[in-house]
This record gives C-alpha cells, sequence and structure tokens, in this order.
C-alpha cells in the first residue's frame, strides 16, 4: 500500500514510519482504550491527527515529512495520555472498569456463541455496538426461548 499511498518523492523510511505510529496506536487502543468514552473519543482524535498530517503531504510537493512527523506523534502521545487521565482513570475508580468487567464497550455479535468461552481472536476487529453488563448482574426476560413477564405467571408449552 505504500506505492499506492505514498507514490511521490518522499523520505525512504516514511512509510515504515507512519505504519508503525498506527501499530502503536492500534495496540495502545487493545491495552488501553477500555471505557464508552475513551472508544469513543480515541479514534476520532487519532484520525483527525492523521487526517492533518496527510492533508499537508498532499497539498506540498516537497514538504519536510519526517520532520512533520515529530508534531504527529507528539499530538498522538497527547491524544494517549489524555484518554487514560481523563476517561480510562475516572472510568476505574467510579467500578464502571472492573475486574469484572474489564471493557465497558464490547463486540455485539450476529450468531450465537457460548457466553463462557474467550472470545474469538478475529472479533477485536468488528465495530463497538454493545455495552457489556456482568453475566450474574443481568435480568433475563426469557426462560428456555419463552419470553416471560412480571405481571404474568410464566406461560407452558403445550
Amino acid at each position: 500500500w505504500s506505492v499506492v499511498l505514498y507514490a511521490k518523492s518522499i523520505p525512504e523510511a516514511l512509510p515504515v514510519w507512519i505504519y508503525g505510529l498506527a501499530m502503536i496506536l492500534e495496540y495502545f487502543s487493545m491495552v488501553f482504550v477500555r471505557s464508552a468514552m475513551s472508544a469513543h473519543f480515541f479514534p476520532r482524535i487519532s484520525l483527525l491527527y492523521f487526517l492533518a498530517y496527510h492533508l499537508y503531504f498532499y497539498s506540498v510537493p516537497y514538504g519536510f515529512f519526517d520532520v512533520a512527523l515529530i508534531p504527529l506523534f507528539m499530538f498522538l502521545m497527547h491524544a494517549m495520555l489524555y484518554t487514560i487521565l481523563a476517561f480510562e482513570v475516572s472510568s476505574s475508580s467510579s467500578g464502571v472498569i472492573s475486574v469484572e468487567t474489564p471493557r465497558e464497550v464490547y463486540n455485539k455479535l450476529s450468531w450465537p456463541e457460548w457466553s463462557a468461552q474467550l472470545p474469538s481472536e478475529w472479533t477485536m476487529f468488528l465495530p463497538l455496538n454493545a455495552r457489556h453488563i456482568p453475566l450474574h448482574d443481568r435480568v433475563t426476560d426469557e426462560v428456555n426461548g419463552i419470553t416471560q413477564r412480571n405481571d404474568v405467571a410464566p406461560a407452558v408449552e403445550t
């Protein structure tokens, strides 16, 4: 992809540095982005920083692309520190994130999966679209496929 994205005259190691920054952001997201607010904020601000760098990259024919990586790196470090200090620390101290619920937002799969099983390795690439409640705190409205109502006696299938 580096030939397609960075086809013009650039420093030799520029694609490696950009892909390295993307790898650091991916690992940071997997380890530290656990609350709903940080999952909402961090991808958007890092995308904004990358778009600003690439706007400079594509608008200047022979710019200081390798030097411009330094402010990009500093802005991304700022986003990482802000995410940890503003969102993750407050979520951990309030108990939203704990040993029982290591993440506030999870992937809701559209197919059945055994709930006690560890999630499949590839599910981390799905979009975050479901909140997680500990298993023992869930209120069930369905027993053996039959929807229950609190004000009516349980229905019996014949």
